[in-house]
Formats: C-alpha cells, structure tokens, sequence
C-alpha cells in the first residue's frame, strides 16, 4: 500500500534524516509538491505492506532513534492512508486531539473525554 506523509509543518533539513533512516529508507518511493488553497504541501510517498498503524510506529521510532523529540507521526482523519508530522503543541490548534494517558486522536472534545474514561476502569 502507498502511504502519503505530510511534511508540510515539518523542517526542510530534518526531512533527509527521516527519509534516509534505516528504518524508513527500504520503504521509501518519492517526494512531491501539491498546490492547495493553504498554500503549498510537501508529501514523502512510501511503499509499505503492512498496516497503516505499523507504519505509524515505525516512523515514530525513527524520530525517537533520530533524537527529533518535537515531532510526532498522527494519521490524517481526512485523507485515506496518508499520516502527517506535526509540531508538539500545535497539534491543538489543526483541531487534533489526543489522549493524555495512551496517545489516541480525536476530533472532537466530547470523542476524547469518553474515551480517556475507559482509562480509569482499566
């Protein structure tokens, strides 16, 4: 399956770091450029044959092995297989929210409050 990552809010010279790491370079295909009414978007397109959270976690893992601490991997709600690198703490302002005990994305306020309460009966 091609999965598409969005490095749009992602740094220009951290961007080979990723895509030349040992663990994402075997699963890597191209990188281009698309026009959108935000203004200009640059994807990595990878080549990957399991599933779309396992790719998740494999890039993840490269950030953490690569000490890009700042950044993390969420899958884009809007766009079938296709995850994008985001800032720590501006993740909020894109209407992204995530559970503060195991990482989980929501949309909305209401979708993270039920399901941070499964956490306490656990």
């Amino acid at each position: 399956m091609n999965i598409r990552v969005d490095m749009s809010f992602f740094p220009d010279h951290l961007m080979p770091i990723v895509i030349n790491s040992v663990e994402m370079r075997p699963f890597y295909v191209s990188d281009y450029h698309a026009s959108n009414q935000d203004g200009n978007a640059k994807f990595s397109v990878f080549e990957f044959s399991g599933s779309i959270k396992e790719f998740e976690d494999l890039l993840n893992s490269s950030l953490k092995k690569n000490s890009i601490n700042q950044y993390f991997v969420v899958q884009d709600t809007e766009t079938e297989n296709t995850l994008t690198l985001l800032k720590v703490g501006d993740i909020e302002q894109l209407g992204i929210l995530i559970c503060d005990f195991c990482g989980a994305v929501f949309s909305s306020e209401d979708e993270k409050y039920i399901h941070q309460r499964s956490h306490y009966f656990f």
